[in-house]
């Protein structure tokens, strides 16, 4: 591999470690903010402890999701991401354009 193609695939590895820190980032705070909402109603006395326990049984299932999707090699999450959640993705791709060679798939029809 000459110079230029190490500073194409340098490029690439950058762009997707961003998505896929961007996307952790994204995904911890969809999972937790509701949470949080849900502990200062319980705090409240707004619900009872076992509306709270549903709701952290849902939470514990989103948190076990969310381990099993970033456990993925990266060039595989890559392609989850754009697949999983093409609205966050489209959106992120806007402020972050995609290096030459990067690994695009194309939005469902």
């Amino acid at each position: 591999m000459d110079s230029s193609e190490k500073l194409s695939q340098h490029r690439i590895e950058g762009w997707e470690e961003r998505l896929i820190k961007d996307y952790y980032d994204y995904r911890w705070h969809k999972t937790l903010e509701p949470l949080c909402e849900w502990l200062q109603r319980w705090k409240n006395g707004a619900l009872s402890h076992e509306e709270m326990d549903r709701v952290i049984e849902e939470t514990h299932q989103q948190i076990c999701e969310m381990r099993s999707l970033f456990s993925q090699r990266q060039d595989r999450l890559v392609l989850l991401v754009q697949w999983l959640d093409r609205e966050w993705f489209d959106t992120w791709v806007k402020e972050h354009a995609p290096p030459p060679g990067a690994r695009l798939i194309s939005p469902p029809q």
